[in-house]
């Protein structure tokens, strides 16, 4: 059995460590060392960073989950119900609830697992692009706070930036010039009235317009502007694709991120829990797993609070997490 304050403590012993996109080393340091305890353990070199992977015997189960976070660090506190900080459900009480977990099925003779952490997958994917390389699992766990339900399915991510050119004129006399935020306004209010496709099992497809920039100064007529746009599909990318180029015809397109998304089969994890697999509306590393193993995302934790100034994991949900881990390992890999 694994004590209530193994987990917590270690949750919070890395939420203590920054580690957004790119600076990870130090968590990864952590890890590695901990893990060589009861593991086999290696890097791998990755962007800026390196992932961890940690075996127990040939490893036909993998548990992995990321390492980074987004940007700003949170001050860690806890209160009787929660543990608080940037990262805790997204993904660094996962990570704790997962090694917990393996020590303790390690404890009980349990072998043929591994447990995977990488680097980078809040921005350019570049540690999981490589992980997938290390191991040949037959079954792959990806931990994100899915309140412990197993998800089968995820929606696809269509990423985009738009960039209009103008050309620079005084304020005074904006006939004389050609506004680039003029243009990319026209063409955002275009692509917010397309009707975007539905799917009676992934959902609907979403749009969000996350940055606008542009221009130089209040009294200068602006000669360029960006936006960077974001769908997430429950359709192939191809046709969404298709119809931003239309109604961004007189704009460049680059193309930042382009995954379609990803439904697989009923997984024994399903059944182990006696569930009836989501569909999660996020993108996850799941998406580099299926071709090569059986997959599904689950973990313990709420994604509502992923990513915001109030990011927590509550203590019974690590606890539980630990649990339902531990279940998973002696289960499918004895």
């Amino acid at each position: 059995m694994v004590h209530r304050m193994d987990v917590e403590a270690l949750t919070k012993q890395l939420l203590e460590i920054p580690s957004p996109s790119g600076e990870e080393g130090r968590v990864g340091r952590l890890l590695a060392r901990r893990l060589a305890v009861n593991f086999k353990v290696r890097t791998q070199k990755a962007g800026r960073g390196f992932n961890v992977l940690a075996t127990a015997g040939d490893p036909r189960l993998l548990l992995t989950t990321h390492m980074d976070t987004v940007p700003k660090q949170l001050k860690v506190r806890e209160d009787s119900e929660y543990i608080y900080g940037r990262g805790a459900c997204d993904a660094k009480g996962i990570a704790a609830a997962m090694i917990c977990a393996g020590e303790a099925a390690i404890r009980s003779g349990c072998g043929g697992f591994g447990l995977l952490f990488d680097v980078d997958e809040e921005t350019g994917l570049s540690g999981i692009r490589k992980a997938v390389k290390l191991v040949k699992p037959e079954l792959v766990v990806v931990g994100e706070p899915t309140k412990l339900r197993v998800v089968r399915g995820q929606k696809g991510l269509l990423a985009l930036r738009i960039t209009c050119r103008g050309r620079a004129a005084p304020a005074a006399t904006p006939a004389e010039g050609r506004s680039a935020i003029d243009d990319l306004i026209s063409i955002l209010g275009e692509i917010r009235a397309l009707r975007l496709p539905r799917d009676p099992v992934m959902g609907d497809t979403t749009l969000n317009i996350g940055r606008i920039s542009g221009g130089t100064a209040q009294n200068v007529v602006a000669d360029y502007a960006y936006a960077d746009v974001e769908f997430r599909t429950s359709v192939p990318n191809t046709g969404i694709l298709k119809k931003v180029e239309r109604a961004a015809a007189k704009a460049k397109i680059k193309v930042e991120a382009d995954y379609d998304y990803v439904l697989v089969g009923g997984s024994s994890m399903e059944r182990q829990f006696k569930q009836k697999a989501a569909i999660a509306p996020y993108f996850t590393e799941m998406f580099f797993w299926k071709e090569k193993s059986e997959v599904a995302v689950f973990g313990p934790g709420d994604y509502g609070y992923a990513h915001s100034d109030n990011e927590k994991i509550a203590k019974k949900d690590l606890r539980e997490g630990v649990a339902a881990y531990l279940k998973i390992i002696r289960e499918l890999a004895p």
